[in-house]
């Protein structure tokens, strides 16, 4: 099978889904509860666009298990893939020069590789799968949230609480954030402070993330999806729900024409994302790192006060949102 054609597939689904709902109460499938996939043999997260192919498959079919795994896998776990199931496609890359960068789902630029495809199942797909040696994740709001905290503090960060309205300003490298008691829930908070973090990581001595020469005048559009995505997976990590961000519209409605122009936006979107969040974990120490990522085989938040048009044009290199 094509490597693109799961590009393909994810964008598809996602466009059709903002096409016949209202982008306000559209509910994309990073938001939730879900924790981040994860393969069931080796333990190891998937990333991604492969992260959207396994969250839109598990919404699709309601899935609450995050554990998926070939058939072959589930074999050699002492399961059984139930006749008639189907799998979901994801994606792996094995390229010469780069292999650290396999799984992300997208191809290395300017380096040699091999695509792989490969069929997967969820745990509710199998017979005698085994029992899942993690806790659910607590989808109650916990007030406060200290593993987020520690998780912020660690970045270093220059946040500055004010206002009515949460971005990120790459002239003065400072995140600017309405204060935490103007958000309705802890969770709320979360979502919105990794979303500009997100945008952080994208500064030129970071990883200088310059997305105008590939989506050119959708370049906002896509950074915001970049911010979105890369949200979910962090909070996916440290066990939060992702809740609608305040611009949760307007983002919607722009995402479409970036979509339909080019189906490979999300899937570049998902691979930066995941560069992003691992960006941000490299930052935590050894000891609250979290587990590695799945390379072999392969958010947020609503805002009491009343915050800025989210339809203005908005200088990318004065404020990103």
């Amino acid at each position: 099978m094509p490597a693109h054609d799961l590009h393909a597939r994810v964008a598809a689904a996602i466009l059709a889904q903002l096409e016949t709902a209202a982008p306000a109460s559209w509910t994309p499938p990073w938001h939730g509860a879900d924790p981040m996939p994860r393969n069931a043999r080796t333990g190891r997260r998937y990333r991604g666009i492969n992260v959207l192919a396994l969250w839109c498959a598990a919404q699709a079919q309601g899935f609450a298990d995050a554990r998926w795994a070939t058939y072959r896998q589930w074999t050699t776990l002492g399961a059984q893939v139930r006749k008639a199931e189907r799998g979901t496609l994801v994606l792996f890359y094995k390229d010469l020069p780069r292999s650290a960068a396999a799984g992300d789902g997208e191809a290395p630029e300017g380096a040699p590789f091999v695509a792989r495809a490969a069929h997967v199942f969820n745990a509710a797909q199998v017979d005698a799968a085994p029992p899942t040696t993690s806790e659910p994740p607590d989808t109650s709001p916990p007030a406060p949230l200290p593993v987020f905290d520690t998780f912020v503090a660690n970045t270093g960060a220059v946040i500055r609480e004010g206002g009515t309205r949460a971005c990120y300003v790459p002239a003065t490298d400072t995140i600017h954030l309405p204060p935490r008691t103007a958000f309705r829930t802890p969770t709320g908070y979360a979502g919105t402070l990794a979303h500009e973090l997100v945008h952080w990581t994208g500064a030129p001595h970071r990883l200088a993330r310059d997305l105008t020469g590939r989506f050119g005048a959708r370049t906002y559009a896509a950074e915001e999806l970049v911010a979105e995505l890369g949200a979910a997976f962090v909070l996916a990590d440290l066990g939060l729900a992702r809740a609608p961000h305040p611009y949760h519209a307007a983002y919607c409605a722009s995402w479409m024409p970036l979509l339909r122009a080019n189906p490979h936006a999300l899937s570049h979107a998902a691979s930066q994302s995941s560069r992003a969040a691992d960006y941000l974990t490299a930052l935590q120490p050894a000891a609250l790192n979290l587990p590695s990522f799945e390379a072999s085989v392969p958010a947020a938040a609503t805002v009491d006060a009343t915050p800025a048009s989210a339809g203005a044009n908005i200088d990318q290199q004065q404020v990103t949102t």
